[in-house]
């Protein structure tokens, strides 16, 4: 079986060989020529500054509003050249044709974070709770050129979509529930069913506390949730409860072992993730969130996952 045979099985749990994990080169992330978070700092395609932070973990916004909650029909989406998307999107599927891998694209902070990074943090939580109204027909806007871009890198041959946007905090979302079914729901759902019509997989990112609209995402469709951030969920109810229905990428928990763990102790950590989030399929291993960890503790991580996956294939051999 191949990697991305193998991958496609663990994403609709269905008999994966091994637990596919992301540094194995199985899952390529793909990101569209359109500049949603610029790398070395610089103005967006939305028109929002970005700080060079020179780390790996590359830029961070400046935090500074550029559009005012009174002025919503002035917002100009970006005026992107789709076919250009499309046309780039197409040559980096094809330069992957002969590797063993699924291209999957990004379409980065979709909603929520494009809404927060507009009118600025303290504006947009003000007007969800007090101007509704206006952050929809904000949404709205953003929504559309959402679902163009998702349109734009489907039409390229991509797998599917990988959406990111971070609705928690470390023990609760950002807003009340009922707030973001109202806002956010309808909308993420114009863009899943954009990936849908081309038969297209669904990988949604969102750090911090979600547990509440878990269902929610289930509901309209999504296939795999990352990055499980095991600090702020509890990842094993998830697999629990929602196994059978969504699949997880993520999980091994850097806010502890990756970071401050020994390598023993990483290894025994992983493996303990793994043996419960990889059962009958649906997990992607992968840190719960892209930092540099020590690398002595980055290699005990994938000798974990060799081991068990080793053990995998170790009991498949003696069954057939």
């Amino acid at each position: 079986m191949t990697k991305r045979e193998n991958l496609l099985r663990t994403i609709k749990r269905n008999g994966p060989q091994w637990v596919p994990h992301r540094h194995d080169g199985a899952l390529s992330l793909l990101k569209p020529k359109v500049v949603q978070r610029p790398p070395k700092g610089g103005l967006d395609d939305w028109g929002v500054r970005w700080i060079d932070t020179n780390t790996d973990e590359g830029s961070y916004p400046d935090g500074k509003p550029v559009l005012d909650i009174d002025h919503i029909e002035s917002l100009q989406p970006p005026r992107t050249d789709w076919s250009a998307v499309t046309d780039d999107m197409r040559r980096q599927v094809a330069s992957r044709a002969n590797e063993d891998t699924l291209p999957i694209a990004y379409n980065e902070m979709v909603l929520y974070e494009r809404a927060q990074l507009l009118l600025g943090t303290t504006n947009f939580l003000m007007a969800v709770a007090l101007e509704p109204e206006k952050v929809e027909s904000l949404l709205d806007k953003i929504a559309a050129y959402g679902r163009r871009l998702t349109q734009a890198v489907l039409e390229a041959g991509v797998a599917g979509v990988r959406f990111t946007d971070d609705w928690g905090t470390q023990t609760a979302l950002f807003i009340s529930p009922p707030s973001w079914r109202r806002l956010f729901k309808p909308r993420l759902k114009i863009l899943y069913d954009a990936v849908k019509e081309h038969g297209g997989l669904i990988f949604q990112h969102s750090c911090g506390h979600i547990g509440e609209i878990v269902p929610d995402l289930i509901e309209i469709g999504l296939d795999v949730l990352d990055p499980c951030q095991p600090a702020a969920n509890d990842i094993f109810a998830w697999k629990r409860l929602y196994g059978d229905k969504l699949s997880f990428m993520g999980g091994l928990d850097t806010q502890s072992y990756l970071t401050f763990g020994t390598p023993d102790e990483v290894e025994t950590a992983v493996a303990d993730v793994a043996s419960v989030m990889g059962r009958g399929g649906g997990f992607i291993a992968a840190p719960s969130h892209t930092i540099t960890i020590p690398d002595a503790n980055r290699k005990a991580m994938l000798r974990a996952l060799d081991k068990i996956n080793r053990r995998y294939l170790h009991r498949q051999t003696t069954r057939g």
